[in-house]
């Protein structure tokens, strides 16, 4: 029976360290990317009343908030009567050239002065904002942990 060298057992117990910090490195980036996306999900479902009475009709709420869409940078479209308004919380990280060129003219609605400016750093200059104040649910570590196992 060969005998294994003592090189050879530090050898091993370095590489299953490396594993397992590896592992852990990666449980950790899936749940702050999980955290993220919910967060950005509730800044953009706290913002639709605001955003949709602010761009109706006085007397009317007829502005309309569709769905999330690559189109503009995960943001959600407002629009009424076909004509698009506004975009809510679109993420800066989406934001490639031509999505840029077609927020220009676009009024982007944000919750807070830290998400526009994270915005601000890739749209046009002359990009148009609205700042809301709401209030946005954080959340919740379950919620977290189920979003973080079903995104690989």
């Amino acid at each position: 029976m060969a005998q294994s060298s003592p090189d050879k057992v530090v050898d091993a117990a370095h590489a299953a360290v490396a594993r397992a910090t590896a592992r852990e490195l990666a449980v950790h980036a899936a749940y702050d990317r999980a955290r993220n996306v919910l967060r950005a999900r509730n800044r953009r479902r706290a913002l639709v009343p605001l955003t949709r009475e602010m761009f109706s009709t006085p007397g009317r709420l007829d502005a309309y908030a569709a769905r999330s869409m690559p189109a503009w940078a995960w943001g959600l479209p407002v629009s009424r009567r076909g004509q698009l308004l506004a975009v809510i919380s679109p993420t800066a990280s989406a934001i490639t050239p031509p999505i840029r060129s077609a927020l220009a003219g676009t009024m982007i609605v944000v919750a807070s002065v830290q998400e526009e400016e994270r915005i601000r750093r890739t749209t046009d200059p002359r990009q148009r904002f609205v700042l809301l104040s709401v209030g946005i649910p954080e959340p919740g570590h379950e919620e977290i942990v189920a979003l973080a196992r079903r995104t690989p």
